[in-house]
C-alpha cells in the first residue's frame, strides 16, 4: 500500500491501473497459430471430438494445444464437438417402505477387506424400511452364500415378504436356459436353485434392472469398504473365519447408530417355519434315478443309496438334498432313505464342481501291509492279460464277397 501510495502521489491516478493492461497474455496463442487450428478442425478434424483432436494436432501437425484451449476456440468460432454427451436422464428416488421387513436388498461386493491380498465377497442384505444390515464373508458370490444370508435373516428378524437384487444368474435364470418336459407340462418357468428356496418360502422376487434401483445396497458397500476394511486392517483379522467371527460385533454398532425408525411401526416380517422345515428349504437339490445296483451317478461319482436289506428303489427318481453343512441327504416320495457323504466348506452349487469336491475329499488307496520277519509274503496276483485286436488279412473272407471270390494267387 506504502507503494502504491507513493506512484498515486508521482504519477496520479494513471499509478492505480495495472501497467499490463491492453498488452496479450504471455501464453496466448499467436493469431496465426489461431487461424491454423480452426482451419484444421474446420476441415479436416471436422468430425474429431476435442480429445481426439488435440491428440491429431499434436502428433501429425505439430500443434500442442491443450483439450481446454482447442474446446475454447471451436466454442467461440460456433465449431461445437460431433459427439454429444447423453442428457442427464431425470431419476426420481424411490421412497423407502413403510414397514420393516416389507423388502430386503441384497447384493455381493468383491474386495480385498483384509488388506493382505486374497478377495473376499461380503454377501449383504439392507431392510429397506429401517437400513438394519445383514452380512457374511465368503470365498466368491454363490447361491449358498444367500441361502446363508437368508438363514441368518431368518433366525434374526423372520423371513421378509421380498427380495430386491439384480439379474445374476444366482437369482434368475438365463433367458437361453432349456426347460424340461415336466416344467412344460406343469406350466412352469425355469429357476435357479435360490429362486426355488425363494418360492417353497412363500416369498417375492423382485428384479432391478439398473444399479440406482438398488442404490441403497449399493451406497452401503461404499461404506463398508471404508469403515468395515479400516476395522478389520485395524484389528489384524488374517482370515474369513475370523471375519465372520468379528462381522456380528460390527453389524451390531452399525445398526445401533444408523438404522432409522420405519413410517409404520408394525413390522411386515414372516415368522420363520420350524428349523427343520428351513433347513429342508434352504439346502440344493437334485433330481436323479437309482440304478439297478443301487447307486446314483453325481457329478461324475458313483453314490450309494440305502443298503442291501432295504426297500429297492431301483429305476426309482429321489431327489438329493445338500444342506449348508455339506451333509448329502436322499428322499424318496417326502421321507428320507439315507444319508450320503458330507463336502467340506465351502462348497459350490452345481452337482458337476460338486462332484469334483467329492472326488478331492476321497482318500488315497491303502497299500498292503508288509509281511512281518518269517511271515509268507501274501501272493502277488498277475494282472490278466490284455487281448490285442487282431486284424485280419486282406485277403480274408471277412472283408467283403469280393476278395472272398478271388481265386488264390500261386
Amino acid at each position: 500500500m506504502r507503494r502504491k501510495l507513493r506512484a498515486f502521489r508521482q504519477e496520479g491516478a494513471a499509478a492505480v491501473v495495472h501497467h499490463n493492461r491492453g498488452r496479450p497474455p504471455h501464453n496466448a496463442l499467436a493469431p496465426e497459430l489461431r487461424e491454423r487450428i480452426l482451419a484444421l478442425v474446420r476441415d479436416k478434424y471436422a468430425t474429431f471430438n476435442h480429445h481426439h483432436a488435440q491428440e491429431m494436432l499434436a502428433e501429425f501437425e505439430g500443434l500442442p494445444v491443450s483439450v481446454s484451449t482447442l474446446r475454447r476456440l471451436r466454442l467461440e468460432a460456433d465449431l461445437p464437438s460431433p459427439r454429444r454427451r447423453r442428457p442427464a436422464q431425470k431419476h426420481r428416488a424411490r421412497d423407502r417402505q413403510p414397514q420393516a421387513g416389507a423388502m430386503l436388498q441384497i447384493d455381493a461386493s468383491p474386495c480385498d477387506w483384509l488388506g493382505t491380498g486374497p478377495t473376499l465377497n461380503l454377501v449383504a442384505g439392507i431392510d429397506d424400511a429401517t437400513g438394519e444390515v445383514f452380512a457374511l464373508f465368503r470365498a466368491q458370490e454363490d447361491t449358498v452364500g444367500y441361502l446363508q444370508l437368508l438363514r441368518q435373516v431368518a433366525h434374526r428378524r423372520g423371513l421378509p415378504l421380498s427380495l430386491y437384487s439384480d439379474r445374476h444368474t444366482i437369482f434368475f435364470p438365463p433367458r437361453d436356459q432349456a426347460t424340461t418336459l415336466e416344467d412344460e407340462l406343469a406350466g412352469r418357468q425355469p429357476r435357479t436353485q435360490f429362486g426355488r428356496a425363494v418360492e417353497e418360502l412363500g416369498l417375492r422376487q423382485i428384479k432391478a434392472h439398473s444399479p440406482e434401483a438398488k442404490g441403497r445396497v449399493e451406497r452401503l458397500f461404499n461404506t463398508f469398504q471404508d469403515r468395515l476394511a479400516n476395522e478389520l486392517r485395524l484389528h489384524q483379522i488374517p482370515t474369513r473365519e475370523a471375519a465372520n467371527a468379528f462381522l456380528p460385533g460390527f453389524l451390531r454398532r452399525y445398526n445401533a447408530k444408523f438404522t432409522v425408525p420405519p413410517a409404520d411401526p408394525n413390522p411386515a416380517w414372516l415368522p420363520p417355519p420350524a428349523p427343520a422345515e428351513l433347513e429342508q428349504a434352504l439346502c440344493l437339490k437334485f433330481t436323479r434315478v437309482v440304478g439297478k445296483d443301487h447307486t446314483i451317478s453325481f457329478g461324475g461319482q458313483r453314490l450309494p443309496v440305502g443298503g442291501r436289506s432295504g426297500p429297492n428303489y431301483a429305476r426309482r427318481k429321489i431327489e438329493i438334498r445338500v444342506a449348508l453343512t455339506g451333509r448329502f441327504s436322499y428322499w424318496y416320495q417326502g421321507a428320507c432313505i439315507g444319508a450320503g457323504p458330507v463336502v467340506a466348506e465351502p462348497f459350490p452349487a452345481t452337482d458337476r464342481d460338486l462332484g469334483h469336491c467329492l472326488a478331492r475329499q476321497k482318500p488315497p488307496a491303502a497299500r498292503p501291509a508288509r509281511p512281518l520277519p518269517g511271515e509268507a509274503p501274501a501272493p502277488v496276483r498277475k494282472p490278466k492279460a490284455v487281448r490285442l485286436p487282431v486284424t485280419p488279412a486282406p485277403d480274408h473272407p471277412w472283408r467283403g464277397r469280393s476278395i472272398a471270390k478271388r481265386a488264390p494267387q500261386r
